[in-house]
């Protein structure tokens, strides 16, 4: 009842903007018209250049609370026909959670699952229910998750959450616009926004609170439907999702982006990256603690610590049985579905990248990144041996990191000695790009790290000491010289 009252209250908050809205704007015109009748014309042309600006953003922001179109994911719209125990699962819940089930569901290409109703008359009529599925949750789940995230979010339609939800989503979207759209440096311009700034704060503030209070609720009825540890399983594993997706997106799927390409397999990868045994300690430390964001009046979410504590002071609910396979499995192909349903999302330019498997994709990115990086160190027109002639030469610190400058009262020796780990750093680029060229060296990928650097045999094992050797402060360039002599990067002395 609480929540209702208060949703009340953000619906009566969100009624007085309009009329805020109308008594700035009514105020003016009659500003504008007294000026007109008792006063100069260059007044009034005055004021009309300030308070036309600020009446179009205010009008423009009003009439866009209304509107319904928009808010529509990319994604893969799934029929019945095509996901038959996908939608069963969801009408069992809806039924199980004492609600009509959607209209339609789509699988998205986002950690996160929703549900809205498509209304009209302030929220009053519903035209079209619509549930969103991330891809990335159906790639990492267990079954009884996936239960009891669907719970969650058909709760929301079992609470009556949504009929106002998007009224009220819609609502702080045109404030937002209406607060960009005065923008002006004017003080006029500032009074205003100032106003509707601390109307805002009213608003998010109360409307904010309405979506905590529902997302408990949502939480209890999906524990009531899929169990108890299932309920708050889903809530730590979304945690570890949301860090795992940005790590994948961040290290992985961007690594041959420079140079043209796109991994043909992104739902494959992402599966590969959450099963990795080294990475799992990693996402397992999320799992046991959620990170607790910081907290603000206007968050629309409970931080998770919260929401799993609310549940577990409630009495426990055994859990559905068989709930232990992944969530994918509910999908007759899982693999083609989940990758369309991430592609989905992508940028135009990213559509145009070259989509090419996973080992090709690590070895032609990081050689791009690393060539062009050895183009740099060794300056225009600049070559390894012109590099090596300037350590045996003495100048090795010419090739170090130009931001690295040792204390002005070093010494020639304590200069070499501070300069020689920058120096090791750049000269191992300017190899790696060398034999990467030469073809007898590529970048391997793994799942556990950063992308390993292979050399065939037998330079391999040579590498790393005739580096160690080339950028030491008693420098000695020989070695190196040989292993580029062997590979074909240096002509071989006579």
């Amino acid at each position: 009842m609480k929540t209702s009252w208060r949703a009340l209250v953000a619906v009566a908050l969100l009624a007085g903007f309009p009329a805020l809205v109308f008594l700035v704007v009514g105020g003016l015109a009659v500003t504008e018209y007294f000026f007109f009748r008792h006063h100069s014309g260059i007044l009034a042309i005055k004021l009309a250049v300030v308070a036309l600006p600020v009446s179009y953003a205010l009008l423009r922001a009003l009439f866009a609370i209304e509107r319904t179109r928009g808010d529509a994911l990319p994604g893969v719209p799934v029929t019945r026909a095509a996901e038959p125990a996908l939608w069963a699962l969801v009408e069992e819940l809806a039924v199980a959670v004492g609600t009509r089930p959607p209209d339609t569901i789509t699988l998205v290409s986002e950690v996160n699952a929703g549900v809205l109703e498509r209304t009209g008359w302030l929220g009053l009529r519903v035209r079209r229910r619509e549930m969103f599925i991330g891809a990335q949750l159906l790639a990492g789940l267990r079954h009884d998750q996936l239960c009891a995230l669907l719970g969650h979010e058909l709760g929301h339609y079992s609470n009556r959450d949504t009929r106002l939800a998007g009224l009220t989503y819609r609502g702080r979207r045109s404030i937002e616009r209406a607060l960009a759209g005065l923008s002006g440096d004017g003080w006029f311009e500032g009074l205003v926004r100032k106003l509707f700034v601390l109307y805002a704060k009213l608003y998010f503030a109360v409307s904010a609170a309405v979506c905590r209070r529902q997302e408990l609720a949502a939480d209890a009825a999906a524990a009531r439907v899929a169990g108890t540890a299932a309920m708050t399983g889903v809530l730590r594993e979304v945690e570890v999702l949301d860090v795992a997706w940005d790590f994948y997106a961040d290290r992985y799927l961007s690594i041959g982006w420079d140079a043209g390409y796109l991994p043909d397999r992104l739902a494959g990868g992402f599966a590969a990256l959450l099963a990795d045994e080294t990475r799992a300690e990693g996402f397992d430390q999320v799992r046991r603690n959620p990170p607790v964001k910081e907290e603000s009046r206007y968050a629309t979410h409970p931080p998770t610590p919260e929401r799993i504590a609310a549940l577990e002071a409630l009495p426990e609910v055994p859990g559905r049985s068989g709930g232990d396979h992944p969530a994918s499995e509910i999908l007759r192909d899982p693999g083609p579905t989940l990758e369309a349903a991430l592609a989905a999302d992508l940028s135009d330019k990213a559509k145009r990248k070259q989509r090419t498997d996973w080992n090709r994709l690590v070895d032609v990115g990081v050689r791009h990144t690393v060539t062009r990086e050895a183009a740099r160190i060794l300056g225009p027109d600049g070559t390894i041996a012109q590099a090596l002639d300037r350590i045996d030469a003495g100048r090795a610190a010419e090739l170090a990191d130009p931001e690295r400058k040792p204390p002005s009262s070093a010494g020639p020796r304590a200069q070499r000695e501070f300069a020689a780990p920058s120096v090791r750093e750049r000269l191992s680029i300017v190899v790696q790009a060398y034999l990467a060229e030469a073809e007898v060296a590529h970048w391997k990928l793994s799942w556990s790290g950063p992308p390993e650097f292979v050399v065939d045999e037998p330079h391999g094992g040579e590498l790393t000491a005739a580096l160690d050797a080339a950028a030491a402060a008693d420098h000695d360039t020989a070695p190196l010289r040989r292993l580029l002599a062997a590979t074909g990067v240096l002509p071989i002395r006579s």
